[in-house]
């Protein structure tokens, strides 16, 4: 009888998340997705792949669902893009999912996912975009996807982990107004991924020593919003930044990052800096 009552008190207080998620779940997502954009065209698989909240950037963050409604339906031209980096939250409520896209067969450069599973089980894109990255040498839409480690461990809460990003995203946005490649050096992880801005349409996105070597040695970042998986181990942010360029022209961007809680500390696993226009 003792034991069925702890067993019963165990079960009351282990989180929703007691069954260890899969970064898998976040490739079939995107595969799905990327299924119907073949299928429906932009559009159409754009919509039924949102949640309501989603937003893009035109430049800065708009919703997104507000902005394809007023899109005429489309089979032309061909998008697809396929998975090849995938990470997910040790609560299996929120992912990353990044790889290269083309268009009518030509490949360009990378696009990133943000994914969020809802209280149906479903999982939705919350933010989509893409950037400057090498994928002429990126394994086909055949190969696996890469999965990047889950966090050994989550925070107290959600909002605990979303104030510790935002103090690490502070500390970034202090120390990049000095010296930007050292302050980038501080919190990447060894596994990162970078893609963006302009000009760095040669280089991969696991390129990090080249890619930071071509950072302004001064930039400005602003966070603007984010979110945290239920777990408080992955952290998804956006925002602003800006630099000089060698004429001295401003050049103005907004990013998308995502933070992992590692052993070490909050790393930051991913960025991706879309020039505006």
């Amino acid at each position: 009888m003792l034991k069925t009552v702890l067993i019963a008190s165990l079960l009351l207080v282990a989180p929703a998340w007691a069954a260890t998620p899969s970064p898998t779940e976040i490739e079939t997502a995107e595969r799905a997705f990327a299924a119907d954009g073949l299928a429906l065209g932009v559009r159409d698989s754009f919509l039924r792949h949102m949640a309501d909240d989603a937003i893009v950037f035109r430049p800065g963050p708009v919703n997104a669902k507000a902005l394809y409604e007023k899109r005429p339906s489309s089979k032309t031209p061909r998008l697809n893009w396929w998975p090849q980096k995938v990470a997910i939250a040790r609560s299996g409520d929120l992912g990353l999912s990044v790889g290269p896209w083309s268009i009518d067969g030509k490949r360009g450069g990378y696009y990133a996912t943000i994914w969020r599973k809802g209280p149906d089980g479903q999982w939705k894109w919350i933010y989509d975009g893409g950037a400057e990255a090498g994928a002429a040498s990126a394994p086909d839409a055949s190969a696996p996807a890469i999965q990047g480690p889950m966090a050994a461990k989550g925070s107290k809460s959600p909002a605990e982990a979303l104030k510790a990003v935002r103090t690490a995203e502070d500390q970034l946005a202090t120390a990049a107004v000095d010296d930007a490649p050292k302050a980038y050096r501080a919190v990447l992880a060894s596994d990162a991924w970078l893609t963006g801005p302009g000009g760095t349409e040669h280089l991969k996105p696991s390129d990090l020593s080249a890619r930071i070597d071509q950072r302004h040695d001064r930039m400005a970042i602003h966070m603007d919003g984010g979110g945290s998986s239920a777990a408080g181990d992955l952290v998804w942010t956006y925002g602003r930044a800006g630099w000089a360029d060698h004429s001295d022209t401003p050049v103005d961007t907004h990013y998308m990052h995502v933070w992992q809680k590692r052993p070490e500390g909050w790393r930051l696993i991913f960025e991706t800096l879309n020039t505006d226009q």
